[in-house]
């Protein structure tokens, strides 16, 4: 009796732990598919990795998307303004972005050096009250405003504030479903 009353407690025990082990996997890949539980767990991220399951862009984010403007100007042109949102974790928190057609989102250029390209509209444009983005890149944005002070390149003012990721703190909100 001892015998079948000890077989039916390891049964009983071998079928918690596999219960449990199914409700943590399922726990965990729950929370990977949702940004606001990926970032408790991940920290800081500059972008969802392979652990992250969910939607690209979930839908409520997009209904939290700012500047509202961005969004309906994607809708305007017939454009998913998923496709426009980029978010990354930072502190446990989801911070999300609206780039649209250029790469705003993205790591800031802190550099004060101006390129060989800004130096040559200067030298051909002195004066110049802005050097256009044409001409500074597209590749990063830009944290400075600069101009031509004669036919040197100058930086006016600093448009952007740098986030502890590197990225402008002005065009990144923090967002929750």
């Amino acid at each position: 009796m001892a015998d079948v009353k000890s077989r039916s407690l390891q049964f009983v025990l071998a079928l918690l732990a596999v219960l449990l082990t199914l409700s943590a996997v399922k726990a965990e890949t729950g929370a990977l598919n949702d940004p606001a539980a990926y970032c408790q767990a991940a920290g800081t991220i500059d972008a969802p990795d392979a652990k992250y399951r969910g939607p690209a862009v979930p839908d409520w984010m997009v209904a939290k998307a700012y500047p509202p403007e961005a969004i309906k100007a994607q809708k305007d042109a017939g454009v998913d303004p998923k496709r426009a949102i980029v978010w990354r974790c930072a502190s446990g928190a989801v911070l999300m972005c609206v780039q649209g057609n250029a790469p705003q989102c993205g790591k800031a250029s802190t550099s004060k050096t101006p390129t060989k390209a800004m130096q040559d509209y200067c030298a051909e444009t002195p004066n110049a009250d802005v050097i256009p983005l044409y001409v500074i890149g597209h590749e990063n944005p830009m944290i400075y405003d600069w101009g031509c002070h004669g036919k040197e390149p100058i930086i006016k003012s600093q448009v952007f504030k740098v986030d502890a990721q590197g990225y402008p703190a002005e065009l990144w909100q923090t967002v929750t479903p």
